[in-house]
């Protein structure tokens, strides 16, 4: 029987997501289960990930292959090994802390018809939690791709939260970069790859439900995510809708330039004037956001994402001179 799909999920230490997510993708509104498998790499977890696969894979209508990795070994090399193990003539990654919604399937299986070579979703806003901030987050995302979009900037990032690729496609270019051992910038520096050979198709309608982390969880993903895309920057000198666009950018500069006459303030206290240029700034480029933020959860919630949202940007910023540190050093 000939597979159209492979669906290649990545696990560690996913004992208490990957059952949810395994039946979100039995029981989608989908009609072809004999032409998909699903082939999971267990990366070395220490729980009880690969007994939950096991117990749940006999009642699934679609075949699973488990693959075990005999020592950790990272997201890059773990989605490579199930890319070479899937036998779909298209791939389909999905993190394993994701929930498909109901169509998404059916989506994924109408853009490999239509003839898109690569194509990549999204996460949805809502969130099951009422903490703070992975409605922030969410929330923060979702504006990025809704609300603050330039007009001309297309959005395409391989998100491997969802995305697909035709499989002889990702064997051409040389799938993931294995010299980022964490899940940083990879999917960043594998689709820069993929728009040299096809356009990503950016489909809102393929989506995937996902919880974000606390607060220190995601202040040391974004650090982490800056500082190795500040590397690729230095390659490229481009601004985009990938990691950053130039809203975005200018967002995070103005935050580094009131910390730095801040400090000056301190010699001379006619820099106030430039801060409070700077500041005016800063809010224009973040009203859109604002005013989301305010439409979907109210002025006490907006109030509180303020000070948030400065912080990840000097966050942000910290994680981007690093980058630059230590590009610096190696020359």
């Amino acid at each position: 029987m000939k597979i159209d799909l492979s669906i290649v999920i990545p696990t560690y230490n996913s004992q208490s997501k990957i059952k949810t997510l395994l039946l979100s993708i039995n029981n989608s509104a989908f009609k072809h289960f004999d032409k998909i498998e699903v082939t999971i790499v267990d990366d070395h977890s220490k729980d009880q990930t690969v007994k939950e696969v096991n117990n749940i894979k006999k009642n699934l209508k679609f075949p699973l292959q488990l693959i075990l990795q005999k020592r950790n070994l990272g997201p890059a090399k773990t989605r490579n090994l199930g890319v070479k193990k899937a036998r779909g003539t298209f791939i389909l990654f999905l993190d394993s802390d994701v929930i498909l919604f109901k169509n998404s399937l059916n989506k994924a299986y109408e853009l490999i018809k239509k003839g898109h070579r690569a194509f990549t979703g999204i996460w949805h806003y809502k969130q099951k939690t009422k903490a703070f901030f992975p409605q922030f987050k969410a929330l923060r995302d979702w504006t990025y791709w809704f609300v603050e979009r330039e007009k001309n900037f297309r959005y395409y990032l391989f998100s491997t939260r969802i995305a697909g690729i035709e499989k002889r496609l990702f064997n051409k270019i040389g799938g993931f970069n294995i010299n980022y051992p964490e899940a940083t910038v990879e999917d960043i520096e594998l689709t820069y790859r993929i728009e040299k050979e096809t356009k990503i198709k950016f489909s809102p309608q393929l989506i995937v439900a996902h919880e974000f982390e606390d607060f220190w969880t995601i202040a040391k993903k974004y650090f982490k995510r800056s500082r190795d895309w500040s590397k690729l920057y230095q390659e490229r000198l481009r601004f985009d809708p990938v990691a950053t666009s130039r809203r975005e950018a200018a967002k995070s500069i103005i935050i580094a330039l009131i910390i730095l006459f801040s400090i000056l303030t301190i010699f001379e206290a006619y820099f106030i004037y430039t801060n409070l240029v700077l500041l005016l700034g800063f809010c224009y480029l973040e009203f859109k956001f604002w005013r989301f933020l305010f439409q979907k959860k109210g002025f006490v919630f907006l109030l509180k994402a303020i000070p948030v949202s400065i912080v990840l940007y000097i966050i942000i910023n910290a994680g981007a001179l690093w980058g630059f540190v230590l590009s610096a050093n190696k020359q």
